[in-house]
C-alpha cells in the first residue's frame, strides 16, 4: 500500500480529460499520448476530476480502469491525484476500496492521493466523523475539494453549498487530510486559509485558473488548460510562485508572462463554462486527441464554439 508520508506536490496540477471512444469506451492509447503532453509541464496528474474528467457521468468501471491505466503508463514518473467523489458516500467508499485493491495488488510505488468535493454527497454535518472512518481504510493521503458550482448542477438539497470554516477547521485536524483544491470567492479563501494556518504543511491549491492568475496561492494550481499548453500553463505557475524571484526583475521576463497570461485567458474564456467538452474539442483540433467525444450525458459543443474554437487554435499556431 502507498505510504502515507507521501509529500503533496506544489505547483501545476494537470487534470486529464478522459480520452473516450464510441459508446463512454476508454482510449488507453490516446491516454497515453495525453500524459506525454501534459507530463511535458505538470509537477503532477488528476485523472477522473469531477468537471475535466466527467467523472460524475462516467460509471464505477470506467474510472476504475481509468486509474488503472494511468498507473501503469505513469509508473512514478508523477504523483497521482485520483478523485473518487461520487452520488453517494457508499459509493465514494467503494471506488476508493475498489482503486486501492488494484494498487496493492500491483505493488504501485509512487506517490498518489485521494481527491473529494464531499459537499456533493454529504452535508457539513458529521463530516470529520466520516473521514475519520475513511481514513481507517486506507493510508493513502486525501485532499479536499471545495467547489459550490458542483452543488449547483446537482439536485441535492443540501443547505450549504460550501464546506463551511468551522467544519475545515476541525478536518485540518486530521493528519490524513493534507491539501484542499478551492473554487469560490475571495472572502471564502481568506476564511479558509485563517481555518488551516495552525495545520503545518497543508497545501492550499487554487481550482480556477482565472483566480490563480490574479491573486495566485502559495502551492499550486489545477489548470485544466495544462493539457493543452502544458509549457505555457508552467511558465506561469512558477512565475506566480516565485512573484518575488530576481528573474521578475527583467523587463523581458516580464513581458513574456504578460503575454503568455493573455493567450491562457482566451482559451480559458472559451472553456470556463464548458470545460470537458470546450477542452476536448482544442485538443482534437490541435491534434492531440484523435475525437472530442464526450461522455454520453455530457453536452457536446455546438457550431458556434467550434468556430471559435478553431480560431483560437488557429491563432496560436495549434493548428
Amino acid at each position: 500500500m502507498v505510504s502515507d508520508t507521501n509529500k503533496l506536490p506544489r505547483g501545476l496540477i494537470c487534470p486529464l480529460v478522459t480520452p473516450l471512444k464510441t459508446g463512454d469506451v476508454l482510449d488507453v492509447a490516446t491516454l497515453d499520448r495525453l500524459v506525454g503532453q501534459a507530463g511535458i509541464g505538470a509537477d503532477a496528474l488528476l485523472i477522473g476530476d469531477v468537471f475535466w474528467g466527467e467523472s460524475l457521468v462516467l460509471s464505477p468501471e470506467i474510472r476504475i480502469e481509468m486509474a488503472s491505466a494511468i498507473l501503469e503508463i505513469v509508473q512514478g514518473k508523477w504523483p497521482v491525484l485520483i478523485t473518487i467523489t461520487s452520488d453517494t458516500s457508499k459509493a465514494a467508499l467503494g471506488l476508493l476500496a475498489r482503486i486501492e485493491s488494484y494498487i496493492e495488488q500491483s505493488g504501485y510505488s509512487g506517490n498518489v492521493f485521494w481527491v473529494d468535493y464531499p459537499i456533493c454527497y454529504h452535508s457539513n454535518r458529521g463530516l470529520p466523523q466520516f473521514y475519520e472512518d475513511m481514513a481507517r481504510d486506507t493510508n493513502i493521503p486525501l485532499i479536499l475539494g471545495n467547489h459550490r458550482g458542483l452543488i449547483q448542477r446537482s439536485d441535492s438539497r443540501v443547505k450549504h453549498k460550501d464546506i463551511r470554516t468551522s467544519v475545515l477547521k476541525r478536518l485540518s485536524e486530521n493528519s490524513w487530510i493534507q491539501g484542499l483544491i478551492f473554487n469560490g470567492s475571495l472572502k471564502r479563501s481568506i476564511n479558509y486559509h485563517k481555518a488551516v494556518r495552525n495545520r503545518r504543511g497543508f497545501k492550499f491549491y487554487d481550482g480556477d485558473e482565472s483566480a490563480f492568475i490574479r491573486q495566485p496561492s502559495s502551492d499550486g494550481v489545477v489548470a485544466g488548460g495544462a493539457n493543452l499548453l502544458p509549457r505555457a500553463w508552467h511558465e506561469i505557475t512558477w512565475s506566480c510562485l516565485n512573484q518575488y524571484d530576481v528573474q521578475r526583475q527583467y523587463a523581458d521576463h516580464v513581458s513574456q508572462m504578460w503575454e503568455t497570461g493573455v493567450m491562457v485567458q482566451e482559451f480559458y474564456d472559451l472553456y470556463a463554462k464548458q470545460p470537458a467538452a470546450v477542452l476536448k474539442r482544442m485538443l482534437h483540433v490541435a491534434g492531440v486527441l484523435p475525437n472530442a467525444h464526450t461522455a454520453s450525458d455530457t453536452s457536446p459543443t455546438d457550431r458556434s464554439q467550434n468556430k471559435a474554437i478553431e480560431a483560437v487554435c488557429r491563432k496560436y499556431d495549434l493548428i
